[in-house]
């Protein structure tokens, strides 16, 4: 459900400024290696513009590719608020989190524009069920994949530092 309500008519939307400016960072940085970093001349983290250059390379269309990034990792965060709230409560009030996730309004549209702040709350989200894992089964798999998502929060956007 939180795929089918993202996905369509993705690019019927007027593009915003600061998806422009990423997707022209990912333009210039999938034709010339040595700009893969261009993200750090204004002090944006690279991870996302990474992942738009391979969605880059596997759709035509700029516009779409650097929107589907941001489209999977909201039906990821819908799926890591599930197992979140299976993790703290009960399945029932996963499910109803992934619900409430997948049709709420400021979430459809940040997870429709190609955009950091969704991959930021993927990141989140996993990041604090694998915390909450870690506090009920402490064991060294858990903490590296916590620090995995960590470490791409952080690769992804600067506010991951309050946010962790």
């Amino acid at each position: 459900m939180a795929f089918g309500l993202r996905i369509i008519n993705l690019t019927s939307l007027p593009i915003f400024t600061d998806e422009a400016i990423y997707i022209r960072w990912t333009q210039i940085a999938n034709i010339d290696p040595v700009w893969r970093f261009i993200s750090l001349t204004d002090g944006k983290q690279p991870l996302f513009i990474w992942l738009n250059i391979v969605s880059q390379r596997l759709f035509s269309e700029p516009l779409f590719a650097g929107r589907l990034i941001s489209v999977l990792t909201g039906v990821f965060t819908s799926l890591g608020l599930f197992f979140l709230g299976k993790l703290i409560f009960n399945t029932k009030v996963g499910l109803l989190a992934s619900f409430i996730w997948a049709i709420f309004p400021i979430a459809l549209w940040h997870d429709r524009l190609a955009m950091m702040d969704s991959l930021l709350a993927c990141f989140f989200t996993w990041g604090i069920w694998l915390e909450i894992l870690l506090i009920k089964i402490p064991r060294l798999d858990i903490a590296l994949f916590l620090g995995i998502t960590i470490g791409g929060g952080l690769l992804t956007k600067s506010s991951a530092q309050f946010l962790f």
